[in-house]
């Protein structure tokens, strides 16, 4: 005589599936992973393409690499999502909402850099985003550390990269029209 499992009500080598919620449901899963890395794909071989009009090779050198990296990770992450190994399923709806203006903040943070550039030049714009970006992005509760620390690492990074493109790799960057 089998005795029934007490934990799924089964008799021992009977098997009933997996457990509810253990395995995705091809039914229910989110298709916009696979959708968005078809179009980074896309976007990638679009700039391939695009760059074998350019004549000078140190031009079409750093947007083929971009694009051969965004190209081979979004296949990354559709083979991933076809396996099945993402767990973009398990997210709240609450958790998804609370994001969203903070997603906006991003997008509206970028472009707003990129518009004020021409005007403020790329090492004020791009502390300003930075900022901005930094501000929106805080999911954690601010402490003194975080008040300090950030900021000063923000810069730090931003002129960084400015003195990285305009000093080291003399790459021509916005200085901005007005006068300060």
């Amino acid at each position: 005589m089998t005795q029934d499992n007490p934990t799924t009500g089964t008799s021992p080598g009977v098997s009933s599936g997996p457990a509810p919620g253990n395995a995705p449901d091809n039914r229910t899963r989110e298709i916009s992973t696979p959708i968005m890395a078809a179009l980074f794909v896309a976007i990638g071989a679009l700039v391939i393409w695009d760059t074998t009009t350019y004549t000078d090779a140190d031009s079409y050198v750093f947007p083929r690499t971009i694009a051969s990296v965004m190209i081979g990770l979004s296949v990354l992450l559709a083979i991933q999502w076809l396996l099945g190994w993402t767990k973009g399923d398990d997210v709240e709806t609450s958790t998804i909402a609370k994001s969203i203006p903070r997603r906006i903040g991003l997008v509206l943070a970028m472009i707003g850099a990129a518009l004020l550039m021409p005007l403020l030049g790329f090492l004020i714009s791009g502390i300003l985003a930075f900022t901005a970006i930094m501000f929106a992005a805080m999911y954690d509760p601010w402490t003194p550390y975080r008040a300090i620390v950030y900021p000063i690492a923000g810069a730090t990074i931003v002129v960084g990269f400015y003195l990285l493109f305009s000093r080291v790799l003399q790459v021509p960057l916005p200085e901005g029209t007005l006068p300060f």
